[in-house]
């Protein structure tokens, strides 16, 4: 009976590290071959239980089984396993006092959850660090010329973003107030405060240089809300770093929710922007 446990113990914790490890390297495997992977790597370990053969042995099943034999295999896949695998093995001896008090069961159930959150954790700061790395990417400087003021501003090209003004199709950025509005003309901006939504047509409080530049959507957020706003059409916007480009006479649209944005950007670009 302590045989069959052993084996179901180590199979179990076994697919659980070969998951992780394939989520981790992005590599495609069969769940019936993890399965299979596990339970054999499983089954070499206890029957060489405690020893240097028997470890290296399962691990080098385990690996091969599941990934491949191959060297790249061994390096990529075998880094990833020898590293989670020391981690799981250290929280669970530290924890060992306590759950060596427990029954067989309730040491099994313990076992098996603490495996599960403390890899899910692991996971899941490791999406969030991913995705942070693959959103930086797409972080650019801005310079933005509206009004004849230049304004420097920290970009997000959102892939996402494709609004376009349905008069001439040009693209629509956002741009967010609180980062600007201090800087803003004041006639305009005392206007753009008056603006009132529920009478998007009346805009005689704008001064006259504003008139040709300005245009009302409507827009349609990410919860299907449709919200009127203000769109403005700047002179020239000049975006450095991932990407360089110059885009004239495209519009903006001054937001108040930029909590939001990611990566601290001030604008969201236009996915035209790439």
């Amino acid at each position: 009976m302590i045989g069959e446990l052993l084996v179901l113990y180590n199979t179990l914790f076994n697919y659980f590290l070969l998951k992780f490890t394939q989520e981790i390297t992005g590599l495609y495997v069969k769940r019936s071959r993890l399965l299979l992977s596990a339970f054999c790597s499983g089954l070499i370990a206890s029957i060489f239980y405690q020893t240097l053969i028997g470890a290296l042995l399962s691990f080098i099943v385990l690996i091969g089984l599941a990934f491949s034999f191959r060297l790249q295999a061994l390096l990529k896949q075998g880094t990833v396993l020898f590293i989670t695998t020391f981690f799981l093995g250290g929280v669970l001896t530290s924890l060992l006092p306590f759950l060596l008090n427990q029954s067989e069961v309730t040491f099994f159930i313990l076992c098996t959850a603490i495996a599960f959150l403390g890899l899910t954790a692991i996971h899941s700061k490791w999406r969030a660090m991913t995705l942070s790395k693959i959103q930086h990417s797409f972080v650019v400087d801005c310079d933005l010329e509206l009004f004849k003021k230049t304004y420097s501003l920290k970009g997000f090209i959102d892939t996402g973003n494709e609004c376009t003004e349905p008069m001439s199709g040009k693209p629509v950025h956002f741009l967010s107030y609180s980062a600007v509005s201090t800087y803003l003309p004041e006639d305009f901006h005392k206007a753009l405060l008056e603006w009132d939504e529920k009478n998007p047509y009346q805009l005689k409080m704008f001064p006259a240089y504003v008139y040709p530049k300005v245009r009302v959507l409507t827009l349609s957020t990410v919860q299907q809300e449709r919200s009127t706003v203000l769109a403005f059409r700047f002179d020239k916007l000049k975006l450095t770093g991932t990407t360089t480009k110059e885009m004239f006479e495209q519009y903006i649209v001054f937001t108040k929710q930029d909590a939001r944005y990611p990566q601290d950007a001030q604008m969201i670009l236009h996915v035209l922007a790439l």
